[in-house]
């Protein structure tokens, strides 16, 4: 078997220890890869902003899908370029902003690789809890009626997992695929343009290295990752991968991401050939 052209890896859950950090037995197989010819991506539901900090610890060229793949950018050897943009529309996204007003949960506001909310008394603990996951930087506003008419990246519901549940049936429903409704996590649940998934973000990366979509080896852990699991032509769900992710991956690592689960899969990829 031949080893994959190109590698694709969300990051929480996945690349990254539940501490949010980037091991150095990963960031020594990340290496590795780009060393043996193959090209490295970081696809995350985060801000461009957000995801740098670990692009800073790892010394190759690394593409970045960010916002779930809401914008696409190639490495800095093909020069950094924005080569998919799919933001959510004016519509949708002003009808979000109507209907999250008095909620008790945080509804998170991406737009220009910067993140905003309104924090109140029933929705701060959403936004703190958001923060301690990413530790993504937050403008708060008094209000976000500003941005009426405008096209965010994204919008994100930060709440109680069972309000979310009834949330995500109902925007389902009425939406169905007019919007690309997924939940990234328990207490997360990200409204896109149906064009920004991960799938389409490693589309659009194969076809500007001139990579197969069978030669793209795609991790992840959770259910944002199946379109990307879809495309590429080896999935690998981490232990602690969603049931869904599970299903939707062509392997089931034996390791979670608390145990360099992406360094001993690629070693396990390298034996096999």
């Amino acid at each position: 078997m031949m080893l994959p052209k190109l590698l694709a890896f969300d990051l929480d859950g996945t690349l990254l220890t539940s501490e949010k950090l980037l091991t150095s037995a990963n960031r020594d197989a990340l290496v590795d890869m780009a060393n043996c010819g193959a090209v490295v991506v970081l696809a995350s539901g985060r801000l461009l902003a957000s995801m740098e900090r670990y692009v800073s610890e790892i010394p190759v060229s690394v593409a970045m899908l960010t916002l779930n793949g809401a914008a696409v950018f190639t490495g800095i050897d093909r020069g950094s370029r924005l080569i998919h943009s799919a933001p959510l529309p004016a519509g949708f996204a002003d009808e979000l902003l109507r209907r999250s007003r008095g909620r008790n949960y945080a509804l998170n506001y991406y737009i220009d690789d910067k993140l905003y909310a309104v924090r109140s008394a029933a929705n701060s603990r959403w936004i703190d809890l958001y923060f301690a996951q990413t530790a993504t930087p937050c403008e708060i506003l008094g209000s976000l009626d500003a941005f009426a008419g405008r096209q965010p990246s994204k919008i994100i519901f930060v709440g109680d997992s069972a309000e979310l549940d009834k949330e995500e049936e109902s925007y389902r429903r009425e939406w169905g695929s007019d919007l690309y409704v997924v939940r990234t996590w328990d207490y997360y649940l990200e409204f896109l343009n149906p064009l920004a998934n991960k799938g389409n973000g490693i589309t659009a990366l194969a076809d500007a290295y001139g990579v197969q979509c069978a030669d793209i080896a795609a991790f992840g852990d959770a259910n944002n990752d199946i379109p990307m699991f879809e495309k590429a032509g080896i999935g690998i769900a981490m232990r602690n991968a969603t049931p869904g992710a599970k299903r939707a991956a062509s392997h089931v690592s034996e390791w979670s991401n608390d145990e360099d689960a992406v360094a001993r899969e690629w070693k396990r990829l390298k034996l096999s050939r």
